[in-house]
C-alpha cells in the first residue's frame, strides 16, 4: 500500500503525457515529468539510479508500445526496477492488443491474440509490465488531442483542400480525448495509493461511432472557426481517403474501471469541441 505520493510521468512530451502533467500540476501533486528521449529505458542500472534519486512512489508510462516508443525490452527494465524499489507502475496501452480478433466487444479478461505486428508489440509490452506485481495497465481507445498530427488534423486538412470527402461509415472508432485519458490515469493512481487495485483496465469514450460520422462533427466544429472548402461528406468505404486514417479498432468494455474506481466513460463530443477550439486558438 502506497501512502506517500511522488509521481514520475514518463513521456511527458506525448499528448497524453502533456495533458497528465498539466492536470497533476494543477492539483499540486508532487511530480517529475520526464520526456521519453531523456531516459534510456534499456539501461537498467541507470534507470534504477534515477528512480531511486527521485524517490518515486509511482511511475506512469505514457509512451505506448511501438518500435519507436516503448519496446518489450524497455518494459522489462521498468518492471524490474519498479519491483525492486517497491514502486507502482501504470502503463498506457491500447486496443490494438485485440487487433484482428473475432468479437464485438472485448473485456479485460479476454485473452489477446493480436493478428497484426503492432498488436503483437502491444501485447509483448503488456506481458513485460505484468511481471511487476504492483502494476496497472490502461488500454485506451482511438485518441485525439489538441496538438500534433492525428486523425483530427488529417480530417481538417482534407476539409480545407477538397470539396467532397469520401469516408467509411463502416470503419468503427471509439474516439477518446487525451485529456479524459489523463484524468483516468491520475484517478487510478490516486486510488491505488490506498488499496490493492493492480491489474488491467479499459477506457474509451461512451459513444462508438464511424469515421464518416466523426468527420461530420469535426467539420461542423471547425466551421465555427474558419470557412472550409468541403461542401459534402459522403459515406464510401472503398475510397482511398480512408487509407489516411486508423483501421477499425476493437471495442473495449469499460465496466471494470467503473466498478473498481467509479470512473465513468465520457462522451467524446464535448471534448472534441474544446480541442478543435484549442487547435484554432493556437494557430
Amino acid at each position: 500500500m502506497l501512502q506517500s505520493f511522488h509521481l514520475v510521468i514518463l513521456g511527458s512530451d506525448t499528448p497524453v503525457g502533456q495533458a497528465l502533467t498539466e492536470l497533476a500540476q494543477a492539483q499540486s501533486i508532487s511530480l517529475h515529468a520526464i520526456s521519453f528521449k531523456d531516459w534510456d529505458l534499456t539501461d537498467q542500472p541507470a534507470i534504477q539510479q534515477k528512480v531511486k534519486e527521485l524517490e518515486a512512489s509511482f511511475i506512469i508510462n505514457c509512451v505506448m508500445a511501438s518500435p519507436f516508443g516503448t519496446t518489450a525490452k524497455m518494459a522489462v527494465v521498468l518492471a524490474k526496477v519498479c519491483s525492486e524499489q517497491n514502486v507502482g507502475l501504470l502503463q498506457l496501452s491500447n486496443n490494438k492488443v485485440f487487433a484482428g480478433q473475432e468479437g464485438e466487444l472485448f473485456k479485460e479478461e479476454d485473452q489477446p491474440f493480436p493478428q497484426s505486428q503492432a498488436g503483437q508489440d502491444v501485447l509483448a509490452v503488456e506481458e513485460a509490465i505484468a511481471t511487476c506485481e504492483q502494476h496497472m495497465i490502461l488500454r485506451s481507445g482511438w485518441l485525439f488531442s489538441s496538438q500534433g498530427e492525428d486523425d483530427v488534423t488529417r480530417l481538417l486538412s482534407l476539409a480545407q483542400q477538397h470539396q467532397q470527402l469520401y469516408l467509411s461509415d463502416n470503419k468503427q472508432l471509439s474516439p477518446t480525448s487525451v485529456c479524459d485519458v489523463a484524468a483516468v490515469l491520475l484517478g487510478m493512481v490516486e486510488q491505488a495509493r490506498f488499496a490493492e487495485l493492480w491489474g488491467t483496465y479499459h477506457y474509451c469514450s461512451s459513444e462508438p461511432t464511424t469515421l464518416f460520422k466523426f468527420s461530420e462533427v469535426v467539420v461542423a466544429e471547425a466551421r465555427q472557426h474558419e470557412a472550409l472548402k468541403v461542401d459534402e461528406i459522403n459515406p464510401d468505404a472503398s475510397h482511398d481517403m480512408n487509407t489516411l486514417f486508423a483501421e477499425s479498432a476493437p471495442k473495449l468494455a469499460c465496466k471494470k474501471l467503473l466498478y473498481t474506481f467509479g470512473i465513468k466513460p465520457k462522451a467524446w463530443r464535448p471534448a472534441l469541441s474544446r480541442i478543435v477550439k484549442t487547435r484554432y486558438s493556437n494557430v
